[in-house]
């Protein structure tokens, strides 16, 4: 008889690679989300505050990203048991093209890459979006990839499987967020991307410290996906997970 597969654990995870702060619309700062993190015992901790686009958000511009960029440098300089990663979840606009300038971005050590807007486009326009968006060199993550909100809305409807396999092959990766109001991916799509070569990350796109203990449940959608740790980057240790999100 076949065997099961190992299946990822919450105990594997190291980091969690989607929050916000008080920059946007996080209840916390940035030196409160670290130590939540660190009492975690997460070897690492990404700070995603929103793009310019999500204005309701008091998402960040060129500028005050940059400036968060600094705060987070300088926090990094005297932390040396836990790894912070300056990014940003950057809005996929209308068109495809990202919410802020390349140079920017580049400034980064991951970008997730979101839709909160235009949700109604055709599929083949949506489809359309998400494959050049993948094209921008400074993507590495798609945050909430169906948009769904569970009980409130449905996911956008595109061709998945094409996505799934140019993410793949750009190392593009999909995310799981643990957030009860998505759990996006859900366990379906994230079987059908797997078998597309893609990998993932699970996180908890908190904007409160209490929301961090929500990664349970998407470590259970990703174990019912049969995702095992070598399909979740946020198993990885500091070092692997920088080498790991670097774009083919």
């Amino acid at each position: 008889a076949a065997s099961l597969p190992t299946l990822v654990e919450l105990a594997q995870i190291r980091g969690d690679l989607h929050v916000h702060t008080v920059a946007t619309d996080g209840r916390n700062t940035l030196a409160e989300l670290v130590s939540a993190a660190r009492a975690l015992d997460y070897r690492y901790i990404a700070i995603t505050d929103h793009s310019q686009a999500l204005a309701m958000a008091n998402g960040l511009d060129e500028k005050r990203l940059v400036e968060q960029i600094a705060q987070i440098r300088e926090l990094q300089a005297s932390c040396d048991d836990i790894l912070i990663l300056a990014g940003c979840e950057c809005d996929i606009r209308q068109d495809g093209s990202m919410d802020l300038a390349d140079d920017a971005l580049a400034q980064l050590d991951l970008v997730v890459g979101s839709v909160h807007s235009f949700l109604n486009m055709e599929p083949a326009q949506m489809t359309d979006r998400l494959l050049r968006a993948i094209e921008n060199p400074h993507l590495n993550i798609f945050g909430h990839p169906t948009g769904r909100l569970l009980l409130r809305r449905e996911g956008f409807p595109f061709d998945f499987e094409r996505v799934a396999v140019e993410a793949a092959r750009r190392n593009v990766h999909f995310e799981i967020n643990a957030s009860p109001e998505r759990l996006d991916l859900g366990a379906t799509f994230a079987r059908t991307a797997k078998a597309r070569g893609a990998r993932f990350v699970i996180s908890t796109d908190a904007h409160h410290l209490r929301h961090l203990e929500n990664m349970k449940y998407g470590v259970t959608t990703a174990r019912r996906a049969w995702l095992g740790p070598a399909d979740v980057l946020n198993t990885l240790e500091p070092g692997h997970l920088r080498a790991a999100l670097r774009r083919t």
